[in-house]
This record gives structure tokens, C-alpha cells and sequence, in this order.
């Protein structure tokens, strides 16, 4: 025999090769789902820092409204000493840390003498408060946004930043806040002013990622807070955009001054970065953008090192491998030897295919001799064992088979309310239920196949199937009884018959139409809490012979009734004394059934009825429940 190469080297490239392949794969689909995981978190974590930021903001600027709004009634109480509204403005100022001024600027007429009247109160340099009438030439309000348009407009309004030259001296936002006469005219304008320095604060305080940015637009695109302060009321979004060449940036800042919020990516210089921004309650708009290099650095870090000790890794793995087989290769031909000693009862492994010329061939070949010595008694083993696993899987297939087969979906309409349950005493059982509804009427149906076991199974989903097809043919409820039964009387060898009782619900009208074939009268539940068994004409059990003619009854139903179908497996319920449910104790639970309780809860609660009155005994009978309300 030729050994054309050594098969530990062939082996061992083979090991390294398959490992290679798996390795780099999930290397790659590790990096990839957790660049994306990682990019997708880093969104979240940058949206949360904005939102806790953006609801901070908020709510200063939401209590600042509110201390306008309060001082209102007051300003009003004190018209008639127009000296002591420097005391009003000044109480606002200290008393709020937000607010760095405050005035009450007057319209013209208000008061004689007095054409520009403002009682103003502010915090100089070292935090006192200090006041004034901004009310002068040099400082006409009457052409300040602040004023101009809470006056004109008669509501609150917040102002663009602006440097108060001749009023706080600072850069600043006012709030103004309109005060109206007995006639609804505007008299004077409230307002509050805040600094722009606590908001950049807020702002730069935000870092998600070591080189995060933020920015905020005021309504027209001007930088209110900036990262860079020179651009700070100096530039606007889209004259920054045009100046690096860069739209993306300028559809950022459009989707910011329309008040969006959201998630949107573009380049910043020569990195990738992506933008989380939202509006302010003052119909300004902030931002934080981050750059992706931050975001992804120590995932890029961490997989340059894996693949560095994966690569030496994959070295060593092939080294250790080539010496092990080699060593492990040395022997085959006293393990052949051997082999042919241990075919004459000590078998340990089946044949592998051997399609190569080395030295594994030999150990194939001894292999071969003794395992035709065991063959027979091997396969006797195996074929026993795997016809009782097989039975016991089928059974397992046959009951999941037959419980997907009854509907488990029970929709709650304008009109009614269903549902079921189905347990059966062995593996597979022959109850059934079914339900259908066509054009605002209910067809519904439950039944109790003769016998237990895969025979009953079988038959139980013959009419379940021949229910659900003749009801679709739109036949009366008494022809698809009959029907069902001539289909099923003719090739009945067995002699298999199914109780069964099919009805059907006007669901506009409440008119029911019904036929018992054999089965156990339904429980009707009146709207008061009434309960009484509803008997019906006796037909016979479907399956017992062809061309019974079944006959159909009529009743109304009022609003709020119920109907409650069961099969034996209920009311012949034992326990261990053989003593059984029976009919008086369905018809004492069926007279405990709230106005308001649901469907399914009936039937939960029924269901335990019936195991708390059994106990320990076992189920004698597949049981099946099924409720119905008109609603």
C-alpha cells in the first residue's frame, strides 16, 4: 500500500484551515453587529444626555415663566405707587438664581410726565441687586424685540440673545410677559431676563464622548451656545455650512430651526459624526455632536489585539496539532493488529468513510472484519430501541397535531365573545370544538368521538374538517348536521359514532338555530343570572347509519347571555371514590358566573372546579369547554 502524503500534516493543515475560516467569520460577524450594537448605543447614551440636558433647561426656563407669571397680580396691586415696582423687580431677582434682571416697562400714556418709564432691577458684577429706569433716550424699548412683540402680539414671548447695552450689560434672553387692562390692552411688559453664560455651562457640561460637541440655533439659525465661543450671535448654522462647503450641515440646521428632533448623521471636517438634537421649550433648538472614531476607538483597539493573539493563536494551534498527530499516527499499525483481536467481541466504534491512502486505510479495513461479527446483533439492538422512540414520538407529534387543528384565536367582536379549551386523557383524545364567523353570524360546534386513543384522534378530525367545509356552503344548520353524518356513516368499518352539537348565532338579532345529535344539553345563562339546562329534540349520534334526517330548533337570545358547551369528560368526572361531577354541580358553578366575568376566566374557573373535585384521580375522559357571550 502506497502513503502518498503524511496524513498529520494533512490533518493538521486541514484543522488549521477549518479553524482559520470559523474564526475570521466570526470575528467578522462579532465586529460587524457590535460596530452596529455599539453605534446604536452610542445614539441612545448621546439622546439621553441631550434629553436630561433639554428637560434641565426646561425646567429653568419653564420656573422662570412661572415667577412672571406669579408677580403679575402684584405688579397690578402697585400701579398707583410707581416706586415701589422697583421693590417688585427686585423681590424676582433675588429670589430667583436664574434670573439676572427684571423690569416693568410701561406703556407710553400710562404715566403723565413719564413717556418711557421702566423700573429695572439687576445683579452687578459682585451679586448685589441694583436698579434703575432703563426708561431713557438712549434706550428705547419701544424698539427692542422684548418689548415690540409681547406688546403687539398680547402674549408671552422669549426673545433672541441679545447684548442689554445700557440695561444688564451682559448677553442675555428676556421672557416677556404682556400685562392687560380691564379693556385687554397691553399697559406694560413684565419680563425676566437670563444669562447666556449658565446655558453654555449647561452646554459644554455635556460630554458623551471625549471630543462631543454641542451647539444651540435661536429661531433663525443663530448660534446661541457654541462650542467654539467667537461664532456665539456672530455666525449663523448656514453661513458657517456655506463657509466649509459642507450641505449636510446646513440640512442639520434646518431640521433644528423647524423644531424636529432625531438622529443625523454628516461629516465634521474630516471625521464622521453624528448629531442628536431637539427643540427647547423657547423655540430654540440644541445639539450635541459626536464623532464616530471616539465611539468606536476601543472596539478598534480591542480587535486589532484579537487579531494579533488570534493569528499567534492559530500558529501555535497548527504546531501542537502537526506534533500531536504525529505522535498519535505512529502506532496505526498496531492498533490494526490489535483491532482484528477485538472483532471477536469488543466493538467501540462505527466505520468512517476512508477515501484516503494512509495509514488510516489499515485501521479502516480491521475495523471492517470485526464489525461483521456484530453486525446482526447490532442492528436487532438498534431497530428495537428506535421503534419504541419512534412510537413515543409520534404520539408527542399526533397530540400537538391534534390540539393546532381546534382554534386557539378567539377574538372579542362588537357582537360576542368566545372561547375553548380542549384537554385530553391520553396523548391524543377525540373532543373536539370549532368555530366560524360569516357576516355577523356565528356557527359553532362541539362533539365527543366514541373511544379514546389515535382511532378517536383520527375520527374527531375527520368532522371537525367536514363542519368546517359544508358550513362554508352556507347550508342550514340541521342539513350540515345531516351531512356530516352521511359522510361519516359510509365507510364507518369500526363503528365509531360522534355525539355532537352545532349551532349557529344571528349576531344582529340574537336568533339561534341549533341541533343536538346525540350530545349533552348546553347550559344557557340568562343576562340576570339565571342557569338551566336547554334541552332539544333527540336526534342521534352522527356516525350510527346514513340518511337520518336531523332536526334544527329556534330560540332568541338576549344581550349579555351565555351559552356554556361541554362533553362528558365534565359532568362524568370522578374522583377516587368513583363519585362524579355531574350535571347539578355544572348547573350550581353555571349560576355563579359574574355579569362582567370573561370568557376564558369561566372556563379557567370551570376547569378548576373539576380538578379540585377530582383531586388525585386521574382523568378518566378528554374534557372540552366552550363559552359564548352576545355582547
Amino acid at each position: 500500500m502506497r502513503i502518498s502524503r503524511s496524513f498529520s500534516a494533512r490533518l493538521s493543515t486541514n484543522i488549521l484551515l477549518i479553524t482559520s475560516l470559523l474564526f475570521i467569520s466570526s470575528i467578522l460577524v462579532v465586529s460587524y453587529y457590535s460596530h452596529k450594537l455599539i453605534g446604536e448605543e452610542a445614539t441612545k447614551n448621546a439622546s439621553n444626555v441631550l434629553n436630561s440636558a433639554t428637560l434641565d433647561i426646561n425646567k429653568t426656563l419653564g420656573k422662570v415663566e412661572n415667577s412672571v407669571t406669579n408677580m403679575e397680580w402684584i405688579v397690578k396691586e402697585h400701579l398707583t405707587d410707581s416706586s415701589y415696582l422697583y421693590h417688585i423687580v427686585s423681590e424676582l431677582v433675588k429670589t430667583n438664581d436664574e434670573i439676572v434682571g427684571s423690569a416693568v416697562a410701561f406703556r407710553s400714556d400710562f404715566y403723565a410726565g413719564k413717556r418711557l418709564y421702566a423700573p429695572y432691577a439687576y445683579e452687578d458684577g459682585e451679586g448685589a441687586i441694583q436698579t434703575k429706569n432703563i426708561g431713557v433716550d438712549k434706550y428705547d424699548y419701544y424698539r427692542m424685540e422684548w418689548f415690540t412683540v409681547a406688546y403687539e402680539t398680547k402674549k408671552p414671548h422669549w426673545s433672541e440673545p441679545y447684548f442689554d447695552e445700557g440695561g444688564g450689560q451682559i448677553v442675555m434672553a428676556t421672557y416677556s410677559f404682556p400685562l392687560l387692562d380691564e379693556k385687554g390692552e397691553v399697559f406694560a411688559v413684565l419680563t425676566a431676563d437670563i444669562s447666556l453664560d449658565w446655558l453654555n455651562e449647561k452646554m459644554n457640561a455635556m460630554h458623551p464622548y471625549e471630543h462631543s460637541m454641542t451647539i444651540v440655533l435661536g429661531r433663525d439659525g443663530t448660534y446661541v451656545s457654541h462650542y467654539e465661543k467667537e461664532r456665539i450671535l456672530n455666525q449663523k448654522i448656514f453661513d458657517f455650512a456655506r463657509e466649509v462647503g459642507n450641505p449636510r450641515i446646513n440640512k442639520l440646521g434646518e431640521k433644528m430651526v423647524s423644531g424636529d428632533s432625531g438622529t443625523y448623521q454628516m461629516r465634521h471636517g474630516d471625521d464622521i459624526a453624528f448629531a442628536v438634537y431637539g427643540p427647547l421649550g423657547n423655540g430654540w433648538s440644541a445639539a450635541i455632536i459626536s464623532l464616530y472614531k471616539d465611539v468606536f476607538a476601543h472596539i478598534m483597539r480591542l480587535n486589532l489585539i484579537i487579531t494579533i493573539v488570534s493569528a499567534s493563536g492559530l500558529f501555535l494551534l497548527f504546531i501542537l496539532c502537526f506534533k500531536t498527530i504525529q505522535k498519535l499516527t505512529q502506532p496505526i499499525t498496531e492498533f490494526s493488529v490489535a483491532a482484528l483481536n477485538m472483532a471477536k467481541g469488543n466493538f467501540q466504534a462505527r466505520l468512517p468513510q476512508i477515501k484516503t491512502q494512509d495509514e488510516m486505510l489499515q485501521l479502516h479495513d480491521s475495523f471492517e472484519y470485526m464489525q461483521k461479527s456484530l453486525t446482526h446483533y447490532i442492528t436487532e439492538l438498534r431497530t428495537s430501541t428506535a421503534q419504541n422512540e419512534r412510537f413515543e414520538s409520534e404520539l408527542n407529534i399526533a397530540r400537538d397535531i391534534q390540539l393546532s387543528m381546534v382554534p386557539t384565536n378567539f377574538p372579542t367582536s362588537d357582537n360576542c365573545s368566545i372561547f375553548a379549551t380542549l384537554r385530553p386523557a391520553k396523548e391524543v383524545g377525540g373532543d373536539l370544538y370549532d368555530y366560524i364567523i360569516k357576516d355577523d353570524v356565528l356557527y359553532f360546534a362541539i362533539g365527543d368521538v366514541s373511544g379514546k386513543g389515535v382511532p378517536a384522534a383520527l375520527f374527531m378530525s375527520v368532522t371537525k374538517a367536514a363542519f368546517h367545509f359544508i358550513v362554508n356552503l352556507g347550508f342550514p344548520i340541521n342539513q350540515v348536521v345531516t351531512k356530516i353524518n352521511d359522510s361519516l356513516s359510509e365507510s364507518n368499518d369500526k363503528n365509531m359514532f360522534v355525539t355532537f352539537f352545532a349551532g349557529k348565532i344571528d349576531l344582529k338579532t340574537g336568533e339561534m338555530e341549533y341541533c343536538n345529535g346525540g350530545h349533552n344539553p348546553l347550559v344557557l345563562c340568562h343576562p340576570d343570572g339565571r342557569a338551566e339546562f336547554m334541552q332539544a329534540k333527540p336526534n342521534l349520534a352522527m356516525g350510527v347509519f346514513p340518511g337520518f334526517e336531523y332536526e334544527a330548533e329556534q330560540v332568541r337570545l338576549e344581550k349579555g347571555s351565555r351559552i356554556l358547551l361541554y362533553t362528558d369528560g365534565v359532568t362524568e368526572a370522578e374522583d377516587v371514590s368513583q363519585n362524579q361531577f355531574g350535571e347539578d354541580r355544572l348547573l350550581q358553578f353555571s349560576q355563579t358566573i359574574g355579569k362582567d366575568e370573561k370568557c376564558q376566566e369561566i372556563v379557567d374557573r370551570l376547569i378548576d372546579e373539576v380538578k379540585s373535585f377530582t383531586k388525585d384521580a386521574v382523568q378518566n375522559d378528554d374534557i372540552t369547554i366552550m363559552t359564548i357571550k352576545l355582547i
